[in-house]
């Protein structure tokens, strides 16, 4: 009986912490079938096509399980966190590098001043967490669809600081930096040259029906990849884009233009053509990749669920990559989603798309352009709790 009554004491104690501090576990699990086609053709040689069918983790949404909460420090001032893990719900592992909060670690102070949050987190640009800005705003995929996207985006950092301003007449101002993106990398120390850092900030509006985003992205190279006379350009990427409900569809269109990036992993470009981070063009261009990207898409009300189109296109090059010139690439994509909602909770969705990127030839050793077809099929079912 005094194990009970301490059993009980011990949970009330944790009942009254959680409701003082409004604590909330959450989550969401998205598993489906997927069957897709993959042609790649290198350089030299046409290569084979591959056909698979699979079960898949995250093909709406990214599966996740975390904890959340705020509480009200008074004076106008509140203290929140955020700690959210990213998991394969088809075989129960880790993903995010086998990070235990991959998807998001925050500590955030919110006061009648705006908003302070540290720890890792999503860049503005990277369609991911609590400050999913330009992709929520101007892509109706939020950050694309399973075979179609292609356009230069950022990703989860850490080490991120974040500042956003309270509205002001619709506005609202967002600005972020990194000291180091990655701790687990092997590069240099935190808040040095050494390490790759990241930069960002956005301004974005709302009135009505209509919304708006300008941002810009800023990656810091870091200096162990210089030397000897090799001053590689920093990556900068800037957007604008938007949408605008007609009640009976939500059109969105977006532009970028990059500079400076280091790698055409975006595309699904890099493993193929041998254009890795540093490889064989990028260690011969100081100038890096530069090139136009576009979006449009929307999302229509039907048969009670939402269907989504979206269209993906990209134009660049690989610039002054010595004894060479110019290498450009291409991309371009299309594809189709629809989800159903069986429950406030629960949504079945189905949808299909179809890529192509390549490389022009640019040695007269090489026999074609390098490409990659991707396209497929899809059928699954996310569950938020």
């Amino acid at each position: 009986m005094k194990k009970t009554l301490a059993a009980l004491a011990v949970l009330g104690a944790f009942a009254g912490s959680a409701a003082a501090a409004d604590v909330q576990i959450y989550g969401e699990i998205d598993t489906g079938l997927k069957y897709q086609y993959t042609e790649t053709d290198t350089f030299t040689e046409s290569g084979d096509d591959v056909n698979t069918f699979e079960m898949a983790n995250g093909i709406n949404n990214g599966s996740r399980f975390g904890i959340k909460g705020t509480e009200d420090l008074g004076n106008g001032l509140k203290i929140g966190f955020k700690l959210e893990n990213g998991f394969n719900s088809d075989d129960g592992t880790l993903g995010y590098e086998s990070r235990l909060f991959g998807r998001e670690a925050s500590v955030s102070l919110y006061s009648n001043y705006g908003t302070l949050s540290m720890g890792r987190m999503g860049g503005l640009g990277s369609s991911a967490g609590t400050y999913d800005i330009v992709y929520a705003i101007g892509d109706a995929f939020d950050g694309g669809d399973e075979f179609a996207w292609g356009l230069a985006h950022s990703s989860r950092y850490d080490n991120m600081i974040t500042y956003q301003s309270p509205k002001f007449y619709g506005l609202q101002v967002t600005a972020q930096y990194s000291f180091k993106e990655n701790s687990k990398s092997g590069d240099g120390e935190e808040g040095r040259s050494t390490a790759n850092r990241y930069a960002a900030a956005a301004i974005t509006g709302e009135y009505g029906p209509a919304q708006f985003v300008l941002a810009y992205e800023l990656q810091k190279h870091s200096t162990l990849i210089r030397g000897n006379g090799f001053e590689p350009d920093d990556g900068n990427t800037v957007y604008l884009g938007g949408n605008y409900d007609f009640d009976v569809a939500k059109v969105f269109l977006m532009g970028q233009y990059y500079t400076g990036l280091r790698s055409l992993d975006f595309m699904g470009l890099d493993e193929v053509t041998g254009l890795e981070d540093n490889g064989a063009l990028f260690a011969a261009s100081e100038t890096g990749a530069e090139g136009f990207g576009l979006h449009l898409g929307t999302i229509v009300p039907m048969f009670g669920g939402e269907l989504t189109v979206g269209a993906y296109w990209s134009d660049g090059s690989v610039s002054d990559v010595q004894n060479i010139g110019d290498v450009d690439f291409t991309y371009y994509g299309a594809a189709a989603r629809y989800c159903y909602p069986l429950s406030t909770r629960t949504t079945i969705y189905t949808g299909l798309g179809y890529s192509e990127a390549s490389v022009d030839k640019y040695q007269s050793s090489q026999n074609q352009d390098a490409k990659v077809k991707t396209g497929g099929i899809y059928l699954g079912l996310d569950h938020k709790f």
